[in-house]
């Protein structure tokens, strides 16, 4: 394969991929709140899930650096909170969780790449993918652990 035919299909890949982000981040303001109410599937806090561990790995460093895009395609932004009361926080925590099933799902965002990369192409559009979602996850697994612990104190 030629220089330049990588580059169209390193063009292509760049494509499919935002216009999948385009897809789910744009249809997650739309999800029905009901469906975010409860921590499923992988937004479930383990033992490990402590403010302590997250920050013990430069979770403050990736909150300042990384950018909030939550409401870039018409949902909430998470970079502060809405309120200090339980009901603001409620609502908050219910976007985070909305933040965290759009970067789980963006994990798969190589999987259509499958069908037209040679392997090697696949698998490094993979593993950025998944690397970058991870630091999102991350920083909104972080602010899930902190208003979770602070919903408890304040609901008694």
């Amino acid at each position: 394969m030629d220089l330049g035919a990588l580059a169209r299909l390193i063009a292509i890949d760049f494509a499919v991929v935002c216009v999948t982000a385009i897809v789910i981040g744009g249809s997650a303001p739309r999800w029905p709140d009901r469906w975010l109410q409860r921590d499923v599937g992988p937004l479930t806090l383990t033992r490990l899930d402590t403010v302590e561990r997250y920050r013990r790995i430069g979770i403050g460093w990736w909150t300042r650096v990384l950018p909030e895009g939550g409401s870039w395609l018409g949902g909430e932004s998470k970079s502060r909170l809405p309120g200090r009361d339980v009901d603001s926080l409620r609502r908050y925590l219910v976007e985070v969780r909305r933040g965290e099933w759009v970067h789980w799902l963006m994990m798969f965002a190589w999987v259509p790449l499958v069908f037209f990369n040679p392997w090697w192409l696949t698998l490094l559009f993979a593993v950025m993918i998944i690397a970058l979602n991870t630091l999102f996850l991350l920083v909104l697994r972080y602010n899930q652990v902190r208003l979770t612990a602070l919903l408890e104190r304040m609901q008694g």
